[in-house]
């Protein structure tokens, strides 16, 4: 009895597995390439910010639109400070916990992803960068905060001004469009089918 009749698996190019190998690592190299560059570019961003921007002195990129401006921000996300509600709140240590836990869920809910969901795929991969950028500032510099430099005033609400942030939280703010984006189209293709299915009935 020959090799393929004793498994359905093996064929004349061997096993047939590799294939779907292959897209998990793939998945798992997007989380991964994205992460570390999206990491990069925001501790390296922050650095510059740090070294060449003043606190009190914006430097003007598109006039008032867009300037870089030095903020240490020992607050969270946009400068939101649970301490104007608790004075004694412990902010650095929350967040810190907050954000490794949030990562760890982040990571295990992107192993459990269908594959065909490649829009949430991208939404997480930018959201981890973002999550660890701000995390790492907060690990290493407890006293000074995290490093925000990117101030937008498009004049009309709710961007006038936006909070000053950085690039951790713009990877955080378009991954979270990406996952809305990515619920929208789902529920569409789901209310599609539905009516796809009652029609052929």
């Amino acid at each position: 009895m020959g090799a393929d009749s004793i498994c359905p698996l093996w064929g004349r190019g061997g096993l047939k597995e590799p294939s779907l190998s292959k897209e998990i690592k793939h998945r798992w190299w997007i989380l991964i390439v994205v992460t570390i560059a999206g990491f990069i570019i925001d501790w390296w961003t922050k650095y510059l910010a740090a070294k060449y921007l003043s606190q009190s002195q914006p430097c003007r990129i598109v006039g008032e639109y867009l300037e870089l401006v030095l903020v240490y921000n020992r607050a969270a996300i946009f400068g939101i400070d649970p301490r104007h509600l608790i004075p004694s709140f412990p902010v650095n240590l929350f967040f810190a916990i907050f954000t490794a836990f949030a990562s760890v869920i982040l990571v295990v809910y992107y192993r459990y992803l269908k594959k065909t969901d490649i829009l949430m795929h991208w939404a997480l991969a930018v959201i981890l960068p973002g999550a660890l950028g701000n995390l790492f500032d907060r690990i290493l510099y407890p006293g000074r905060g995290v490093v925000d430099f990117i101030k937008a005033d498009l004049k009309i609400w709710p961007f006038n001004p936006w909070p000053v942030f950085n690039m951790a939280d713009a990877w955080v703010t378009i991954g979270i469009g990406l996952m809305i984006l990515s619920f929208i189209l789902e529920e569409r293709r789901r209310k599609k089918t539905v009516v796809t299915v009652a029609a052929s009935n």
